[in-house]
């Protein structure tokens, strides 16, 4: 209707003001202008918002992993305010994941120190982050040594000057404790009270320690409570920091704080949803990553009111909750090798052909998980040996249960030991042959037209990805892995919890990457201008195209890497005879240890088996009635 020009308004109105108003088309245009250019500095936050957003969807979902894949949103509530929690594995990707994967807007808390960072910084901006100043980012080391005894509450120090450098609320960090030790009083110079008495296995006689100022945080509790008043959606990762763990650690008290604060303060009370970042390969370009919203933890009334007079107790019971919440997403275990042999006990244990959706792949998970951390429990109280466990996500029911179990008698033990170093001896194999537990059951018909095939597929994926993958993913991919170690180094020799700093190495080449991409065009573009001589429209079309070659070039190398892993154990099959022969007995060791592992489920079939169905995690009924058949 606006092409034809007797029904077109804005022109049929200039008709009439044309010769009185001398108001005409242009000035039209040039006022609709005006107004769409106020209107796009008036909501330039949410432009900025959704841009970023959508460029980093685009690229963390596409180019830095190879999938992300997201369970449980219907737990997410679609409006009204609400606190979501997360684990910590991977520094700020964790916070790109969900901001770029979730409906909803999310304004996460950022460390101070973060937030000082030039690009780091101009994108928590960009995503309305709260910046919180931490205590351990302004942490220094105290004078003198300090002198504590278990059970005391006063703690004395040796050349120190306390009342100087300390006050109430100051925190004391002291080498291979996780926890911080909290300031009651400051005595004198040599003596101080502490908020709780020392616990067993934190001794220290003339040992040196740092000092965490207290932290006014009451500008930065307004902006919280300010935005949960107006339904804003809050993104907290209450373990603190980041690191490369595979179960939690200790939860600050800022969420509980702010749930129970914002009820008696405000009036409000803010579900909590837990949210579990599961990595798979979360250091490395091609991960995956799954993102499983857990139910929302709602505070009860009695909550509240136990609040009112008792914080402490209050704020430690809600963080009990929110702790047992955030690991019903996620897979808690004491190591990566005990994570890697969960995994292979899920993969032995899925039935064949049987395609399981991600969040049935992460309950099995966790199903295995707890069953086996409860065997190794009744282990370790047989032998009297029981190293400290974290909580399970379980009811008091559940717990009563596990406790109440008898310790396991000789076929059980050795049943189960028996199976563990049988798993052990496949997954060394596995690893020594270069042979995937997926490739095992196909390995009888593995044949020369396979490895003709794969290398076709492997000449095919390399003549189309490998000039741009060299002129353009190469080079960057090389610099930044090389920075990002450097940077892993460095983290890993300032913390005390980190395993290897794996948690920032990710991180820190989708930062380095943000850096030297645009360099890299740049470079190109000049390159282009200064050595041909073509039309500037050809250039521009060029400059255009090349993004879209290098993403081609990226992906053709994926399937190529792919392809050269499954043609390897291939060749080496049909060339070397001795491992042809190993590898022709794989399929019925993984057979017979699919038979023990279904053995040993019979065998804990009282004691465990019924216990961890009855635990809190989903399933579905029919994915329950396969696995029950494949008994």
């Amino acid at each position: 209707m606006l092409s034809v020009e007797c029904l077109n308004p804005i022109k049929i109105l200039c008709s009439y003001t044309r010769d009185t108003l001398w108001v005409e088309e242009p000035h039209v245009a040039m006022l609709a202008a005006l107004l769409l250019a106020a209107l796009a500095v008036h909501q330039r936050g949410h432009l900025l918002y959704y841009g970023a957003r959508i460029f980093f969807r685009c690229n963390l979902n596409n180019i830095f992993f190879s999938s992300v894949e997201v369970v449980g949103m219907e737990n997410l509530p679609k409006e009204g305010p609400v606190i979501l929690t997360g684990n910590h594995n991977n520094q700020f990707v964790d916070a790109l994941i969900l901001l770029t994967n979730c409906h909803r807007e999310i304004s996460f808390m950022i460390a101070k120190k973060s937030w000082d960072r030039p690009l780091v910084g101009f994108l928590a901006r960009a995503f309305h982050c709260i910046p919180v100043a931490r205590p351990q980012d302004s942490s220094f080391r105290g004078d003198g040594s300090l002198v504590l005894a278990v059970g005391s509450q006063t703690a004395r120090g040796v050349d120190s000057h306390f009342s100087t450098q300390l006050q109430a609320g100051s925190m004391l960090e002291l080498k291979g404790r996780e926890l911080p030790l909290k300031v009651k009083q400051v005595l004198s110079d040599t003596e101080l009270m502490l908020e709780t008495a020392v616990s067993a296995g934190t001794t220290a006689l003339g040992e040196s320690y740092k000092i965490m100022p207290k932290v006014d945080q009451s500008e930065m509790y307004s902006t919280v409570y300010r935005g949960l008043k107006m339904g804003k959606c809050l993104g907290i990762f209450p373990e603190g920091g980041s690191h490369d763990r595979t179960d939690l650690l200790p939860l600050k008290a800022g969420v509980a704080v702010i749930a129970l604060e914002a009820f008696s303060k405000h009036h409000l009370n803010v579900p909590i949803v837990p949210v579990g970042l599961n990595y798979f390969g979360g250091h490395r370009f091609g991960g995956r990553v799954v993102v499983e919203f857990g139910a929302p933890i709602r505070i009860p009334e009695d909550m509240h009111a136990q609040h009112e007079v008792d914080r402490r107790g209050a704020t430690d019971a809600l963080l009990k909750h929110v702790a047992t919440g955030m690991r019903s997403v996620i897979v808690p275990t004491p190591n990566y090798h005990t994570l890697q042999q969960i995994y292979m006990v899920r993969r032995l244990w899925t039935r064949e052909g049987m395609k399981l959706s991600p969040q049935q792949t992460m309950d099995l998970n966790r199903r295995f998980a707890v069953g086996t951390h409860r065997i190794l429990k009744l282990v370790n109280r047989q032998e009297s040996s029981a190293p400290p466990v974290t909580d399970e996500p379980m009811t008091p029911t559940t717990r009563q249960l596990i406790d109440s179990q008898p310790l396991l008698n000789a076929e059980e033990l050795g049943a189960f030991q028996e199976m563990q170093a049988d798993l052990e001896e496949y997954m060394h194999t596995l690893k020594r042959l270069g042979v995937r537990d997926h490739h095992v059951p196909q390995i009888g018909w593995w044949t020369f037209g396979d490895l003709i095939g794969r290398s076709m597929y492997l000449l095919v994926t390399m003549a189309l990805g490998a000039i741009p993958h060299v002129m353009f993913n190469l080079p960057i991919m090389i610099v930044v892995s090389r920075l990002a170690a450097t940077e892993q180094r460095k983290s890993l020799q300032s913390s005390t919890v980190k395993l290897a700093a794996r948690d920032v190495v990710m991180s820190y080449k989708v930062i380095y990457a943000l850096i030297f991409v645009p360099l890299l065009f740049l470079f190109y573009s000049l390159l282009l201008w200064r050595l041909t001589s073509w039309s500037n429209t050809s250039r521009v079309l060029v400059l255009l195209i090349l993004p879209f070659f290098a993403f081609l070039g990226m992906k053709a190398s994926e399937q190529g890497v792919r392809a050269y892993a499954d043609m390897v154990p291939l060749l080496r099959r049909l060339l070397l005879p001795a491992v042809r022969r190993e590898q022709d007995a794989l399929p019925s060791r993984r057979a017979e240890l699919q038979r023990k592992l279904n053995r040993l489920l019979v065998v804990f079939r009282l004691p465990f088996f019924f216990v961890l169905f009855i635990m809190v995690f989903r399933v579905e009924f029919f994915f329950f009635l396969g696995c029950c058949k494949h008994l």
